[in-house]
């Protein structure tokens, strides 16, 4: 990381000069060191300073990082400054931000903005939500190129195209807690896997014996590449769950999608004479307690009975919907 050395007498006329020219490099602060002072600049501006020394900082001192919402608040009228997004997505090297209509017309600027903000970071999307059953994401490029990254979360590496196949940063404590309830001996069928969501970490923290269930053609290249990337063992699947799911071969059931209630008793029907569910569901508020009593339903409905061992709030997933995840055990 290059700077200028100046002596402590030219330091301000050399600072207007890098600010003027775009050559100084905002995320490090100017440093003083005895007679001489260390401008901070960015590589390729080298000749603009050719009567002073060029010097490489061992030790620079970086800049508090402004939010997004205090750039953004400088460069948008007042009118907007309550529209401004205070928070986004960084998925691997891609970032995923949701933008009010109102503002699309910024969405340049916005994109820009977020990779000076991130330099390792290589593109910036827009979020405009997920369509059907598969949760394909409805995205835009905004900035930067590319819509291919691998993720690291919890020890794991998760490849995906962001503009293919969704990705849910708020799930990772649930991933891993369940991973950290699976003993060494079981067989667990996870019957949503998407790019191997909950199957990777399971695979990967216990010995127990996966099985991975996948409709969607794309997200189940990214469950291949993703089991070599973790070099783990997991048995995948390409198919409707409703349909390939076998009966009465599982310790373990997980059922990830948040609209799966139609696939209650398929779940149930694979599990041994004995064994447990994971149910995630996006219920209102209202009816809170719904995806208890949709398992309990289930299970009733192959003579069997369903004994709630938790349930919890995973997330907030919209306005008067929440995300919910019941663990059931089934006997």
């Amino acid at each position: 990381m290059k700077a200028v050395k100046v002596p402590k007498e030219r330091a301000e006329h050399v600072r207007k000069l890098a600010e003027k020219s775009g050559a100084k490099d905002k995320s490090r602060l100017i440093i003083q060191d005895k007679d001489y002072v260390e401008i901070p600049i960015y590589d390729g501006f080298e000749h603009l300073f050719n009567e002073y020394q060029i010097i490489e900082q061992k030790n620079p001192v970086f800049a508090r990082k402004r939010s997004l919402y205090e750039i953004l608040k400088e460069k948008m009228q007042k009118k907007y400054h309550k529209l401004i997004p205070k928070r986004y997505k960084i998925i691997g090297d891609i970032i995923l931000i949701k933008i009010p209509k109102e503002l699309e017309e910024f969405k340049k600027m916005i994109g820009e903005t977020l990779l000076k903000m991130h330099p390792r970071c290589k593109a910036v999307w827009m979020d405009k939500g997920k369509e059907g059953m598969l949760r394909k994401p409805k995205v835009e490029l905004i900035a930067g190129s590319g819509s291919e990254t691998i993720h690291k979360e919890s020890g794991c590496l998760f490849k995906l195209d962001v503009s293919k196949v969704m990705y849910s940063l708020g799930n990772q404590y649930e991933k891993i807690r369940i991973a950290k309830m699976v003993k060494d001996d079981e067989v667990v069928l996870d019957m949503f896997a998407g790019i191997g969501y909950f199957s990777i970490p399971i695979a990967k923290y216990s010995k127990a014996k996966v099985y991975a269930i996948e409709i969607n053609p794309v997200s189940y290249k990214y469950l291949l590449e993703n089991i070599r990337l973790n070099k783990v063992s997991i048995t995948p699947i390409l198919g409707d769950s409703m349909y390939v799911t076998p009966e009465n071969f599982a310790d373990r059931v997980i059922m990830g999608h948040l609209y799966c209630h139609e696939f209650l008793v398929v779940a149930i029907k694979a599990l041994r004479s004995k064994g447990t569910i994971h149910y995630h569901e996006s219920t209102p508020e209202a009816v809170f307690d719904r995806p208890i009593k949709r398992v309990k339903i289930a299970a009733e409905k192959v003579g069997k009975k369903a004994e709630i061992l938790s349930f919890r709030k995973v997330k907030n997933y919209s306005p008067g919907v929440s995300h919910y995840v019941v663990d059931a055990y089934i006997h």
